[in-house]
């Protein structure tokens, strides 16, 4: 038995999700919305520090609660094509699946749920709220800062051997802390060469990663 440890954005869904959450905002004009992506990428790619990139977003555009629930609804509708199918085959065949991601935790658990991933095993950046739905901030379980210190503050214990699937810096330094064996490059929805180019494998398909997790977990 295995383990599979999934990005969330651009991964298991199509989008990033908070981008979609702070775009909701009576304030987010166009020019507010190209910025929020490239600060999301720039902590994608690793030329920025996950942390400052999480704050950099929640500090231009503050998100409300009433929109995480929205766009968490949203996604559990409409994940990757054929994510809900290999969660289930990997499942089936015994192996775990985990989500381990920098978007916000409440909202991973709205989608989670239906791809077959349980609770338990979908992890991201803990948030409270206040009563007018306003973010009151961040909860310090390792998770804002980034995913290498989420799991291990966390204590989280993967099977082995542990795959890693993402697109970005963040999902690669899993591997280079060990906490992954092998770590696969997931370019349907955005292509980070950086993330690539070290990349074990590379799939731009759910199809195409199911043939890789055979190979790996086998």
């Amino acid at each position: 038995m295995g383990s599979v440890i999934f990005d969330f954005d651009s991964t298991l869904v199509p989008v990033e999700s908070l981008e979609e959450i702070c775009a909701r905002a009576p304030g987010a004009t166009p020019e507010i919305r190209a910025e929020l992506a490239r600060i999301t990428n720039a902590g994608m790619d690793g030329s920025m520090a996950f942390e400052e990139s999480l704050r950099s977003r929640i500090a231009l555009v503050p998100p409300r609660r009433e929109h995480v629930a929205a766009v968490g609804a949203e996604l559990a509708r409409s994940p990757t094509a054929g994510a809900s199918g290999t969660v289930s085959r990997l499942r089936a065949n015994g192996h775990e699946a985990w989500i381990v991601s920098g978007g916000f935790r409440d909202l991973i658990q709205l989608v989670a749920e239906p791809l077959g991933i349980p609770e338990d095993r979908a992890w991201g950046v803990g948030t409270e709220w206040n009563d007018d739905g306003t973010l009151r901030g961040m909860i310090d379980d390792g998770f804002s800062r980034s995913k290498l210190e989420g799991i291990r503050r966390g204590g989280m214990v993967f099977a082995r051997p542990a795959v890693g699937v993402g697109d970005g810096a963040t999902d690669l330094a899993l591997q280079d802390a060990g906490v992954v064996d092998h770590f696969v490059a997931y370019t349907e929805h955005v292509r980070r060469e950086r993330v690539v180019e070290r990349a074990d494998y590379e799939a731009r398909s759910m199809q195409e990663l199911a043939a890789v997790l055979e190979t790996l977990l086998a």
